[in-house]
């Protein structure tokens, strides 16, 4: 691994480099996409091979992917590459991937997600298996050194909202009703993780998106493995208080993803943000990476296909916070995602 990223023990001992690079461009809206083909909405796995050998070369040895953003080939084809040559081990490099996604029109395809809605607990193992080992024949690898249930549930928004003191005061968004068969389904496919693990074909397993109250429920309904891994969009607005507690609580790694907002989110000219950064002398957004690996303790995913970003952020990694600079970080919490719903609105 690079010396100079930080690496976060997970509660097995395995040793996950804190910062990764992520590997699902997108264009969310048609304002976002491409000019030769201006309808688009959708991924982009064909820029995945260019910002993963950038990515190497920059020194991140850290690839979170999923079996929704259809690029594993893309990373097999650049890791076959570095592998042959001699430039790199399989031992040297941290492959994190996903499974249980719920279908998402124009982004994901019948064979990458799955309809946790209709689907039985039977059919949902046994899809979930399936999956699993999709991932590691597209990656061409034995094993991963994480896999995760990318997403609790369908949708987001659904439910009934409770009076239970369960919501992120932070955010102030409340906690809609869980669903008992949505519930079931979650320790189904949990339990296909914990198989693999034992069989060592994933090094760690983990969830996405999940809340306090839905890992709580995994340990409740039978799980015999603490998930490793919680993967939450986690910036310096979205700070998630509560589910970040409850984690560190547990012993589980809080690893983020979208920490600048997709770029939507305008840090670089936040006050506050700009203010930190003159002060160290950085850029807002390494500014914002460092709230989250030093204060949050949180590992971090970024796509990127600038080199010199991505070294820029792991420099992000060196940037010293004082307590004066986190105390006005934190308060930056305003609950303003770039568009995923929030975990407590998933049953």
């Amino acid at each position: 691994m690079s010396s100079s990223i930080p690496t976060i023990t997970l509660s097995n001992g395995v040793q996950m480099p804190a910062i990764a690079i992520g590997t699902a461009p997108l264009s969310g809206s048609t304002a976002e996409a491409p000019q030769s083909n201006p309808n688009y909405v959708g991924f982009f796995p064909e820029r995945v091979t260019r910002s993963v050998h950038l990515a190497l070369h920059a020194g991140l040895r850290h690839i979170d992917t999923a079996l929704m953003y259809r690029c594993h080939e893309h990373v097999a084809h650049v890791l076959r590459q570095w592998f042959m040559e001699g430039k790199l081990s399989r031992e040297d490099v941290f492959i994190t991937s996903k499974v249980f996604h719920p279908p998402a029109p124009g982004f994901g395809l019948d064979d990458t997600t799955i309809d946790i809605s209709s689907l039985s607990v039977e059919e949902i193992t046994n899809t979930v298996h399936a999956h699993f080992e999709k991932c590691l024949v597209e990656l061409g690898v034995g094993y991963v050194d994480s896999m995760l249930l990318h997403w609790p549930s369908a949708g987001g928004g659904a439910g009934n909202a409770t009076t239970e003191n369960d919501n992120d005061s932070s955010s102030g968004t409340v906690m809609v009703e869980i669903d008992r068969g949505n519930r079931a389904k979650r320790l189904a496919a949990w339990k296909v993780l914990e198989h693999y693990y034992n069989m060592g074909w994933a090094r760690s397993i983990g969830v996405s998106n999940f809340h306090e109250v839905h890992i709580q429920h995994l340990l409740d309904d039978g799980a015999t493995i603490v998930p490793q891994i919680n993967q939450l969009e986690t910036s310096v607005y979205i700070q998630h208080t509560k589910i970040i507690q409850y984690c560190q609580e547990k012993g589980i790694a809080v690893f983020a993803f979208s920490p600048f907002g997709r770029g939507v989110m305008d840090m670089e000219k936040d006050e506050i943000l700009l203010e930190v950064a003159k002060k160290q002398n950085v850029s807002p957004g390494q500014v914002a990476l460092a709230y989250l690996v030093q204060h949050l303790k949180c590992a971090v995913s970024f796509y990127s296909s600038s080199k010199e970003r991505m070294e820029g952020n792991i420099l992000a990694c060196s940037v010293h916070l004082d307590p004066e600079d986190v105390t006005k970080l934190e308060m930056l919490q305003r609950s303003a995602s770039w568009g995923l719903p929030s975990p407590y609105t998933l049953t």
